[in-house]
């Protein structure tokens, strides 16, 4: 009987002891809660630091944490009270709370304007930024990030720092009456701004130059009509470049886009666009010779927005659509060299992929019609091919590799203890597929390699990490 009931035993026990462990931790928490309530913080903080250590229950140690939290923020409040501010920072950062943070922000502001006041500018600008590192979402923000601007203006001469903080001020609180404040500040330096985007044009750092001007236009402290003119310009001058290039599409895009920017160069452009035409065609003709026939095209058709029914261009066109129908028709051969492939067909896949290479000679017509090849040569004698791929493979470089290896062995084990198995050739998963295996084995070492052989397409490829090891 006792027996029997001795497996209850154990689990009654533990139920017991956790809810007198519960009990117990719940009345530590009413005596933090006593001492809290008779403000008597310091020691409901060390009640709450030994049960938030030492409790087990999930929920009465996580209000445990927010009590503590309280508490520590209470001293602060306490400390601030008392104009010690150390001591403040420290309870309020203890506290770790977004309302603690809140407040730490109200404590830097103020401490920050005391040390500008008191002729410390530096140590107040610290100030500020421990604002906008403790609590940045403080509705101090605005303020703060202005009284920086100008600390950068004013003190540091720093006109970088001060406009990432306008770009950050205005971005997060556009038409703030602080932001609008600060543009009296950064107005002084725009123009110096748009001064050193010419000079990177000048200079062919046109991609930094728009990167620049492209930031400006982002915010109301410049003239939107200048602004366009420079940015329209350096477009202009990009476009320029591109045509020494003999890259037409790309300087006719560009003119195009100088053109939105600023449409009273219209005409300007116009008749720049005018004296390429011809360049179009060469250029044309050139990619037509290296086989880029899409954008050979594209180059002949631009004419036509210049110049209608531009005849270069016509012929040029004629010759290229030439091309294409090839194209088409070796497209046709290769899908035919497919199908053959799929019936078994070998041979007159070949003579179908030859044909379409002859017509377009693309790589993988080439390729297909030595992949048929291979088969058909496989189909003769699988496993002899095979024996050929490996031989072949980078310069016989497996045989060199084994060769290699078991002379090592040789070194450390008299031969009458190597067995060599030599290359076994087997059967694989997968269509045109076979396994190759070859064995190294000592009464102390064993090598166990093992490839899987494409016979389609001549790869090798290592089915074990040893195998992998030998084909580096």
């Amino acid at each position: 009987m006792f027996t029997g009931s001795k497996k209850y035993l154990l689990p009654l026990l533990t139920a017991i002891i956790l809810l007198a462990g519960t009990g117990c931790e719940i009345n530590r928490l009413k005596s933090a809660e006593e001492l809290y309530g008779s403000k008597r913080f310091a020691a409901a903080i060390v009640e709450l630091d030994d049960l938030i250590d030492s409790g087990k229950n999930g929920a009465i140690v996580t209000r445990a944490e927010l009590l503590r939290s309280d508490s520590y923020y209470a001293l602060g409040e306490a400390a601030a009270q008392r104009q010690n501010w150390a001591l403040a920072e420290r309870f309020h950062k203890l506290a770790n709370s977004r309302e603690a943070n809140l407040r730490l922000a109200e404590i830097y502001q103020t401490l920050g304007y005391e040390a500008f006041k008191s002729g410390a500018p530096d140590l107040g600008k610290s100030y500020l930024d421990a604002v906008i590192r403790e609590a940045p979402d403080s509705p101090l923000i605005p303020e703060v990030r202005y009284r920086r601007i100008g600390y950068f203006m004013e003190v540091s001469n720093n006109q970088d720092a001060a406009w990432r903080d306008y770009m950050k001020l205005f971005d997060e609180y556009p038409n703030n009456p602080y932001e609008i404040q600060a543009r009296s500040y950064v107005l002084k330096f725009v123009p110096a701004k748009i001064e050193y985007a010419k000079v990177l044009s000048k200079q062919e750092y046109y991609t930094d130059a728009l990167n620049l001007l492209f930031e400006l236009s982002k915010y109301p402290v410049v003239d939107v009509s200048k602004l366009n003119l420079q940015i329209s310009e350096v477009y202009q001058s990009q476009a320029e470049e591109y045509i020494e290039a003999q890259d037409y599409v790309e300087a006719d895009r560009l003119f195009r886009i100088a053109m939105q920017y600023y449409p009273e160069k219209k005409a300007q452009i116009t008749r720049r666009l005018e004296a390429i035409t011809s360049l179009y065609v060469s250029k044309g003709n050139s990619l037509l010779e290296a086989g880029d026939y899409a954008n050979a095209l594209v180059h002949y058709r631009k004419t036509f927005d210049i110049i209608p029914d531009y005849q270069p261009a016509l012929d040029a066109i004629n010759r290229l659509l030439t091309i294409q129908d090839n194209i088409r028709r070796a497209v046709e051969l290769a899908a035919e060299g497919d199908r053959f492939e799929a019936t078994g067909k070998h041979v007159d896949a070949v003579n179908a992929f030859n044909k379409a290479h002859s017509l377009d000679p693309k790589p993988e017509y080439r390729q297909k019609a030595i992949q048929m090849q291979n088969l058909i040569d496989a189909s003769k004698n699988p496993v002899a091919f095979t024996r050929k791929i490996i031989d072949e493979y980078r310069g016989g470089l497996l045989n060199t590799r084994i060769r290699n290896q078991k002379q090592e062995l040789q070194k450390r084990n008299k031969a009458s203890d190597i067995r060599d198995s030599g290359w076994k050739i087997l059967l694989s998963t997968g269509q045109y597929k076979y396994e190759a295996r070859y064995d190294l084995l000592t009464p102390t070492e064993t090598f166990l390699y093992v490839w899987q052989i494409n016979l389609r397409d001549k790869s090798i490829v290592p089915l074990n990490r040893l195998s992998e090891a030998l084909l580096r």
